[in-house]
This record gives C-alpha cells, sequence and structure tokens, in this order.
C-alpha cells in the first residue's frame, strides 16, 4: 500500500528560488487547509506566501560578499542557509510565526523505525513533513509512503531547481520522488505539531530583519563586494578560464540580491495595501520601493557580464578586463548597499 496526500501545492512557483521557503509553505498551506477552492489562483497564493515567508524566516535581509571564498564556492542558496543558521535558529522562528508547535528528528541517530513511524503519523494526518537528506540545504517535502518504508514527496525537480545531490531512486508518474534510501543518506525531519496561538508578530518579524541587516552591514559584505570589483589586481594576469570562472562567480552574486530583494519588496503589497498611514506602512512603501530600485539596477549588472544576453561566455568575461565596464558592475553594486543601508535605515524608524 502507498499512502500520499494529495491537494499539495507543488513548486516553485514563479520566481521562488529558496528551496526551503517554498516546502515551508506548501506544508503550511496543506495544514492550514488552503487548497484551489479557497484562492482564485493556488499558485498565486503560494507566490505571495513564499514572499511574505522570505521576510519571515530572515532569508530576504541577508547579503552575501562576492571576494569571500567560503560564499562562493557553492550556491548562494546553501549559503544563506549556512548564514542564516549561524545566525539564530530561524526554522523555529519561522514556525512561531506560524503558529505551530513542531518536533525535528535527526537521523542516523534516532532508530530508523520511530523516525519512518512519526513520519508516516503526520502523512496519516494529512500534513507532509519538511526534510533534507544528506548534508546540504536542499529542501524537500515528504508527502507519502509505502509499506516497504519508502519515502515519497516533492523536491521541485519537475520545475526549475533540477535535482538534489542526494538523489532519489527515481520519480513515480505524479512526479513524486521516490526514496527508499532516505535513512542511510541522513537528514533532518520537521514535523508540524499542535496548532497555537503565534508566538511570532509582522513587527517582531521586522525587528529581526533589522538585526539581521546590522550585521550584515557590520561584516561590510556590500562594501567589500564593491571593493572587490574595483580592485584591479583581483582581474590582471588571468586566463580565459579563469576570467569565465570570475564571470560566473559575479554572475552568481547578483543572483542572490536580485533575487531576495525583489521577493522582500513584493512581501510588502499585502502588508501596506488599504491600511492607514503610519511609521510601519510608510516603512514598508520604502522597503517596497527601494528593493524594486535594487532588482532593476542588476540587470544592468547582470547585461554587463552577458548574463541572458546570448554570445559566447568567453566574450563577456573579457569584458572584465576593462576597467569601464568594470566600474560599471561597481556602481550598480555601490547603488545597492547604499539603498541597503537606506532600507535599514527605514525599518529602524519603523519598527524601532
Amino acid at each position: 500500500m502507498k499512502k500520499i496526500i494529495s491537494d499539495v501545492v507543488n513548486f516553485p512557483n514563479g520566481c521562488e528560488t529558496v528551496r526551503f521557503t517554498a516546502c515551508l509553505v506548501s506544508m503550511l498551506m496543506r495544514a492550514d487547509g488552503i487548497t484551489d477552492k479557497d484562492c482564485v489562483s493556488i499558485n498565486q497564493k503560494h507566490e505571495e506566501l513564499y514572499n511574505l515567508y522570505t521576510a519571515v524566516t530572515g532569508f530576504g535581509f541577508l547579503q552575501i560578499d562576492v571576494s569571500n571564498d567560503n560564499h562562493m564556492k557553492t550556491d548562494w542558496n546553501q549559503t544563506c542557509n549556512v548564514m542564516l543558521r549561524e545566525f539564530d535558529w530561524y526554522i523555529g522562528f519561522a514556525f512561531d510565526y506560524a503558529g505551530y508547535d513542531f518536533d525535528e528528528l535527526i537521523f542516523p541517530g534516532n532508530n530508523r523505525e520511530s523516525v519512518l513511524n512519526d513520519i508516516k503519523s503526520s502523512i496519516d494526518k494529512d500534513i507532509p513533513v519538511l526534510a533534507l537528506f544528506g548534508r546540504i540545504y536542499q529542501w524537500v517535502l515528504i508527502t507519502g509512503y509505502d509499506d516497504d518504508g519508502t519515502l515519497y514527496g516533492f523536491d521541485g525537480s519537475q520545475g526549475y531547481w533540477g535535482k538534489p545531490a542526494a538523489e532519489p531512486a527515481g520519480y513515480d508518474e505524479n512526479g513524486l520522488f521516490i526514496m527508499p534510501d532516505w535513512y542511510e543518506k541522513g537528514g533532518h525531519a520537521f514535523i508540524l505539531g499542535t496548532k497555537k496561538k503565534p508566538a511570532v508578530t509582522i513587527q517582531d518579524v521586522f525587528k529581526r530583519g533589522i538585526k539581521i541587516m546590522e550585521s550584515m552591514k557590520e561584516k561590510k559584505y556590500y562594501s567589500n563586494t564593491v571593493d572587490f570589483m574595483l580592485n584591479d589586481a583581483n582581474f590582471e594576469n588571468l586566463s580565459d578560464d579563469e576570467l569565465l570562472k570570475m564571470r560566473d562567480r559575479i554572475s552568481a552574486w547578483i543572483g542572490q540580491p536580485i533575487d531576495q530583494r525583489a521577493m522582500l519588496g513584493s512581501a510588502m503589497n499585502p502588508l501596506r495595501m488599504g491600511k492607514e498611514p503610519n511609521k510601519e506602512i510608510v516603512a514598508f512603501n520604502e522597503v517596497n520601493r527601494l528593493c524594486g530600485t535594487i532588482h532593476d539596477v542588476l540587470w544592468i549588472a547582470w547585461r554587463g557580464i552577458g548574463e541572458y544576453m546570448g554570445g559566447d561566455k568567453l566574450d563577456w568575461a573579457r569584458g572584465l578586463k576593462n576597467k569601464t565596464i568594470r566600474r560599471m558592475i561597481a556602481d550598480c553594486f555601490a547603488l545597492v548597499r547604499d539603498h541597503d543601508d537606506a532600507m535599514l535605515e527605514e525599518l529602524r524608524k519603523g519598527f524601532q
């Protein structure tokens, strides 16, 4: 017998890049009973909540540093999960905002049958399980099991995420991953518990966001990135292969703020629409405006290194030897830094 939860919203929808946030939202929507009967478009509702939880989780407030090899050695999704976990217990914070108790299961370590029984119990209650397999922050959503102890679920591979590093044995006819060796791969699973009164308010979300942004500014991640682009020594005497790697590194860096600041800005819309003006609404308006400009300016930088422009990437990479091109990109990054500083000040005025 195979037990699968129906009516779970798949992901990604629209521009949903952070795996944790997308999986979390799908789990919460199913737990809260939000289906396509409640929405004009269930996928649009997922996007709206994804944007909101971009703020709630804290991903939307992070910065990364293009000069930092640890930040850039892997994709920014992994880097941001690590940074956020080092900052605080973001998973617990998100569940406190959603209004749910939860249990964390770690495996191997806990007995396989015990872990499986807890997962099965949640599935039997029609509540998916948020999980990751392996040692990488590539989150998935478990939505089913069978009598052999194989787990099934969504991992985003049917969209634009691609298969996670901890690859499943395959996919069933509905696009669900098939994972018989999940325990051997190791990982974490989060089981939703009792619904409770939320212990975190939207005000708490932005007060925490201020602390995250202050931490990022203190570490000078954006300032370091501007300085990196202006330092001729980082680009002189590079071979073609090294230039291509440098182009890809800069492009990967752009991907984080162009994505997460855009989602953070979009999250302001339902928070501010139809509300009487007050200091919080003023802050939401400014965050929306500043994030929108950050997104648009970074597209200029992306185009400056040939992203989504076609042609030979190596030709675009060789452009990094041109000081004028690098100055243009550095100016874009400096505007991002300055707008981020302005956003921090607006949030301070609205929530302190």
